[in-house]
């Protein structure tokens, strides 16, 4: 199950988002200890409570390590970016893993189609043209199936660039 690089991608994204995201600390943390709870979890949940006497007990600790009310918001912003960073990144990095067991082009290097390969000629105007070939029936075939091969004409006589 966890050999699948792209399932490993997002369960990662969802522990990392999940775990994240709850950093925050209950009201019998913060009286057993308020010196043990970080000043994110703190903050996270100074904004996040519903509970009024919670929260005050909140501001008091806050008030305490000299933080303000805005330096929290602040600080739950940036988390919450870097949060949406990481998903992003994971997201991105997901999408990677599949192309790249799936050959699905762009990028540097990489597998491509062998069965084609690129052939100059001139068209009616003069002009050299590159279009891209399949070597089996000499056919007009997309761009992107010449992909990572140099663009170079030995194959099919007559323009030799």
């Amino acid at each position: 199950m966890f050999s699948n690089p792209v399932f490993r991608v997002v369960f990662s994204t969802i522990f990392l988002t999940t775990s994240l995201s709850a950093c925050t600390t209950s009201q019998q943390a913060l009286t057993k200890n308020p010196k043990a709870v970080s000043q994110s979890a703190l903050c996270r949940s100074f904004i996040t409570t519903k509970d009024e006497g919670f929260r005050q007990e909140l501001y008091a600790e806050l008030s305490r390590r000299s933080i303000s009310a805005a330096q929290c918001a602040d600080t739950v912003k940036k988390q919450n970016q870097a949060i949406a960073a990481g998903i992003a990144i994971a997201a991105v990095g997901a999408a990677v893993a599949v192309c790249a067991k799936n050959n699905c082009g762009g990028g540097g290097g990489g597998r491509y189609y062998q069965g084609a390969d690129w052939d100059a000629f001139y068209n009616q105007y003069g002009q050299v043209v590159w279009a891209c070939r399949e070597i089996a029936s000499g056919r007009f075939t997309y761009d992107y199936n010449c992909y990572g091969q140099a663009q170079t004409d030995w194959r099919w006589p007559g323009l030799f660039i």
